[in-house]
């Protein structure tokens, strides 16, 4: 009698898994990237649009810098872009300067750790 009882869920957890596996996957094409500025003329962000190659519908995916202020004046010098394995620093108006990687091994000794940064002055 309780093999008959979990066999259904079973059943069920399997036929949903399989659904899941077989669902179509969405591709997207990169059409442009414009950014976004704030009233200071400073790139905040950026909005990037993509094409589903299935549909014809157009997504914009938007995302939004963190400001880097000075530590004496408190004045904003740059920005920080969200990229994989840390951030990515632009100057106020949106030129890559530098990076900051996240080394997940110092956090265990230094819990407030940014990571390490990189900065990059062009001549």
């Amino acid at each position: 009698m309780m093999r008959v009882q979990w066999a259904l869920p079973w059943r069920c957890l399997l036929v949903a898994v399989l659904a899941v596996g077989c669902a179509p996957t969405v591709e997207y094409q990169y059409i442009g990237t414009e950014f976004l500025r704030n009233s200071q003329g400073h790139v905040v962000g950026h909005k990037e649009t993509l094409l589903d190659s299935s549909t014809g519908e157009e997504i914009e995916v938007e995302t939004l810098y963190r400001p880097v202020r000075d530590a004496t004046t408190g004045e904003i010098i740059a920005y920080e872009e969200p990229v994989h394995g840390g951030t990515q620093i632009r100057s106020v108006d949106g030129r890559k300067r530098g990076l900051r990687y996240s080394d997940l091994r110092s956090r265990g000794s230094n819990a407030g750790n940014e990571g390490v940064t990189v900065i990059v002055n062009p001549k």
